[in-house]
């Protein structure tokens, strides 16, 4: 064998083996191209999802605040019909005592003292029905609120 025979089997070879490289490195470029369009096109439907239920848990929330809503808006309805009640109990009844102590008092001082005395029960009891119905008015209201909580805590727990 020849030095010549030599150096073209070598040259041979290492031109074989820088095109073997070539095409492993091709090869490679094109399988992590492609892995890397897989993987984008998993992020963009893993995305999409995401805001699909994202857009499905705010409608939810939306129903829910809507429910909730009508919900203090049938309490304060509740409660200003009840207010209103209470307040006409109330006149009737100190009317029928202003008519029946004032019809007993037989002298002028007797009937302004009882006037007093009803319009000052009078006052209170009313000073007290409205700080009733502000106390029920709030418990009604943190009642609605915290069973919407549960609702949605409940839902979010689901998930």
């Amino acid at each position: 064998m020849s030095i010549r025979s030599a150096v073209t089997g070598a040259a041979v070879l290492a031109a074989l083996f820088i095109g073997l490289q070539m095409y492993g490195s091709a090869q490679h470029k094109k399988g992590y191209d492609q892995a890397q369009a897989e993987y984008m096109i998993a992020v963009a439907h893993a995305e999409g999802r995401a805001r699909q239920i994202e857009h499905e848990l705010t409608q939810e929330m939306e129903v829910r605040d809507r429910e909730t809503q009508e919900q203090l808006e049938q309490v304060a309805i509740a409660e200003r019909r009840a207010a209103d009640e209470r307040v006409r109990k109330s006149a009737e009844e100190y009317a029928a005592r202003y008519r029946r102590d004032t019809a007993l008092a037989s002298v002028a001082a007797e009937r302004q003292a009882a006037d007093t005395a009803i319009r000052m029960f009078a006052e209170l009891l009313g000073g007290l029905d409205e700080m009733a119905e502000v106390y029920a008015a709030e418990a009604d209201r943190r009642r609605v609120a915290g069973l919407a909580c549960e609702v949605a805590y409940t839902d979010a727990q689901g998930r």
